[in-house]
């Protein structure tokens, strides 16, 4: 072969070898370049549990919509906002916008992080697959990952159905720490919750380090049998940027950027969350008679106002009933028949103790026993069932009989039901006193007219129209208020616009835990008096469930159970109020007055 040949032949070669290529590396070049218009960066691939990690999208080219991330089960993900750049290289111009978001690992493990996709000129792409590393900071050496840690336990994992379970949330700090909230403590629609007193603050020494402890204490009642999980509570809270660092570590432009909006760019954002909780409650067994779904240990009193008493005269009968418990269940215990008396019965007066170790409450009820008969007469025992927890079986408390005398009354009253008016014998006289039969008069000149004129016309009105129009307003007055008396709820109904307006004057300016205490009482006290429930047991969602069932638009229930979560945030002392100028705009007298009487005209209009 001489060298033309082989020149011709090599040169063909290198064309062959260059299609093959291009066709080789064709589609798999295109796949390779479509990842590169969306492009998914971690500051870190090793995190520990309690801190976090920062993650951006950047999309070059303008997305039809934001992107898809890829699914996060084991993560906690805030948005951090968006950016967008424009570059202008070689005349040509480029944009990009960039998605940031935080991720709080909420267990320990290995991770692999899916594609993100994003639609860019009609067109789907992904972006490539990672590995996140999140170890257990429990069991690391450095000494900075017990800093800062939170705990949750509850005072029991088996409880019966019903039954009290005390939730203690802690949050330890050893380093400072500036302003937190709690954005998370929601325990579902399985457990009745109860605010048990206010946020403890104390220090302690746990393997002779001394920590700062915040206590959140909760009562907890399971509402139904099985597995009930509760979920994990998040605290965000400000820590000391310096605090945050740890050996090999490089802070990130969002680390810095946390730092500018702290005091002096000395703090920094830092999300903790405590471990899900798994309760096993167990059903009750049947119930016996005269039950009436206590839940706890009760006991029962009674006792009457005097022990002599004459026929028609009246002596109060006073039950009490209470202990600690689902108090909120309180009812009046079936009180046996007593035929030789007369019964009215009082509203009951409750109460409830948030302040102690578990939550107690006691309710009293009254009744007004007239005899009907002399002689020696008792009040039987009353019995209260209960289910007693600690042993596991229902139990029944009684109280003594009550023995007392009545005597006859003093003398004897004779109703005069008919008077004879005329004699029971002979003829009664007539007299004629007038005629009957007035003159007939033929013009109208004749004809007076009755109505008086000028004074004698306001004489005649005060005295003669007024009365009626008075002695109707003061019947109507009457009446109402012997309806409130028998029917408290209907008057604190009535009344609770009125009360919640009075009270909103006198509010105190301001974003701070005494104004939003005294805002989120209000509000909560609107709530209870108008749909006739106890306001100041209500959590933020059970006024919202409470709202929407009576009628009340959706987005208003929300706006209200938005603004007692952070009234509520406000009034813990670790809580910080995101936004405090609009939270003290809605805590105004202006804002709450909007808000309640937005509440009063759809309660009014849908409530019978």
């Amino acid at each position: 072969m001489d060298a033309s040949t082989h020149g011709r032949s090599f040169g063909w070669f290198r064309v062959a070898a260059l299609v093959a290529w291009a066709v080789f590396l064709g589609p798999a070049g295109s796949d390779s370049q479509e990842p590169d218009r969306i492009q998914v960066t971690v500051d870190r691939n090793q995190v520990a549990l309690g801190d976090q990690l920062y993650l951006t999208i950047r999309i070059e080219g303008s997305p039809d919509e934001p992107p898809g991330l890829p699914e996060l089960p084991d993560f906690r993900v805030l948005s951090r906002g968006e950016r967008r750049d424009m570059q202008i290289q070689n005349g040509r111009v480029s944009n990009s916008t960039s998605y940031n978001y935080l991720l709080i690992p909420t267990r320990a493990g290995s991770y692999e992080i899916g594609p993100a996709t994003a639609v860019i000129d009609g067109a789907e792409v992904r972006s490539r697959p990672f590995t996140i590393q999140v170890t257990d900071a429990g069991g690391q050496d450095d000494e900075q990952d017990r800093d800062l840690f939170v705990t949750s336990t509850v005072s029991t994992d088996r409880p019966w159905q019903g039954q009290q379970v005390i939730y203690t949330w802690r949050f330890y700090s050893r380093v400072p720490v500036g302003q937190g909230s709690i954005e998370s403590m929601d325990f579902g629609s399985d457990v009745v919750v109860e605010d048990l007193g206010e946020v403890r603050q104390f220090s302690t020494s746990i393997d002779g380090v001394q920590y700062s402890v915040n206590e959140v204490r909760k009562a907890l009642f399971p509402q139904r049998s099985g597995e009930v999980t509760l979920p994990q509570t998040q605290l965000r809270v400000q820590v000391e940027a310096e605090q945050t660092r740890r050996p090999g570590r490089r802070r990130s432009i969002f680390d810095e950027f946390d730092s500018l909006l702290g005091a002096g760019g000395r703090w920094a954002t830092k999300y903790l969350l405590t471990e899900p909780l798994t309760l096993d409650v167990r059903p009750l067994p049947p119930a016996p008679a005269g039950w009436n779904g206590l839940v706890g240990e009760f006991d029962i009193r009674a006792s009457l106002s005097r022990r002599e008493l004459q026929v028609g005269q009246s002596a109060t009968l006073e039950v009490q009933v209470g202990g600690s418990g689902n108090v909120q269940l309180l009812t009046e215990p079936d009180i046996p028949e007593l035929p030789a008396f007369k019964i009215y019965p009082d509203q009951p007066d409750a109460s409830i103790d948030r302040s102690g170790r578990l939550l107690t409450g006691r309710k009293v009820f009254r009744r007004a026993l007239v005899p009907l008969v002399a002689g020696a007469l008792d009040v039987p025992p009353i019995d209260l069932v209960y289910f007693d927890p600690e042993v596991g079986d229902y139990a029944t408390r009684s109280t003594e009989r009550i023995d007392f005398d009545v005597t006859p009354a003093e003398g004897e009253e004779e109703l005069m039901l008919t008077e004879s008016l005329a004699p029971t014998t002979g003829k009664v006289a007539v007299r004629i006193l007038a005629d009957d039969i007035l003159p007939v008069r033929r013009t109208a000149a004749g004809i007076v007219s009755a109505m008086p004129q000028g004074w004698r016309l306001w004489v005649w009105f005060v005295g003669g129209v007024l009365p009626p129009f008075l002695y109707v307003a003061l019947l109507a007055h009457h009446r109402r208020e012997r309806r409130y008396a028998a029917d408290r709820t209907l008057r604190r109904r009535h009344r609770a616009l009125r009360d919640a307006l009075s009270v909103a004057r006198k509010l105190r300016s301001g974003a701070g835990p005494a104004s939003a205490a005294e805002a989120s009482r209000i509000v909560r006290r609107y709530v209870g008096d108008k749909l006739g429930v106890e306001g100041s047991a209500l959590t933020p969602s059970e006024a919202e469930a409470a709202l929407a069932r009576a009628g009340v638009d959706g987005a208003l229930a929300a706006r209200c159970r938005g603004l007692l979560e952070r009234l509520e945030a406000a009034q813990y002392g670790l809580a910080p109020v995101a936004g405090g100028g609009g939270l003290a705009a809605e805590t105004s007298t202006e804002g709450l007055s909007d808000l309640i009487r937005a509440l009063d005209r759809q309660l009014r209009s849908r409530q019978p």
